[in-house]
């Protein structure tokens, strides 16, 4: 059903490099804290450096792209990936039910092709889908930094949001 993608930055992902970008276009303020926009950084230089520096991966249904996972920062030993940090977009019509479908799939993924002990995700308090995706995905919530993010509010101001740290940890992944 779902098709999961392994992304680099090279010309052979070229395609699937414009829909990472729209996708995180469409949700630019609301998926990056706004600290990560210093000296005036772009989106697609965010898409480039994940792309060359994480692990980035486009998730397809019947050829239409629906998600992007990034494992950010991993902390590789050997083929163990003992913590990763994991961020994601999905496109508004795969909301809801299909996202849970989508992340299940992505979850199996990474079960199958990676040895990964604990993958961390780390929510501002105001994400509350965000938040209910991750139980539903099986994350349990490990703690909270206080006004640790700034994100716009709903007038569009810049504001200080609890990040809620969830995790998931190879046991949990199975």
């Amino acid at each position: 059903m779902y098709e999961v993608i392994r992304v680099k930055w090279s010309p052979e992902f070229e395609d699937e490099i414009k829909e990472i970008y729209r996708m995180f276009k469409d949700q630019e303020r609301k998926i990056f804290d706004l600290t990560t926009y210093f000296d005036n950084t772009s989106v697609m230089d965010l898409v480039q450096l994940m792309c060359e520096e994480d692990f980035v991966f486009l998730i397809k249904e019947n050829e239409t792209p629906c998600a992007v996972f990034v494992l950010d920062n991993p902390r590789v030993y050997g083929k163990l990936i003992a913590r990763v940090n994991i961020h994601t977009a999905i496109r508004r019509p795969f909301w809801g039910a299909k996202a849970r479908d989508i992340c299940k799939t992505f979850r199996e993924y990474l079960h199958e092709h990676y040895l990964i002990k604990k993958l961390i995700a780390e929510v501002p308090q105001c994400g509350y889908g965000v938040i209910k995706l991750l139980k539903d995905m099986g994350f349990k919530h490990e703690g909270t930094m206080k006004e640790a993010c700034i994100y716009k509010d709903k007038n569009g101001n810049p504001k200080f949001y609890d990040a809620l740290i969830y995790s998931l940890t190879r046991e949990d992944i199975k």
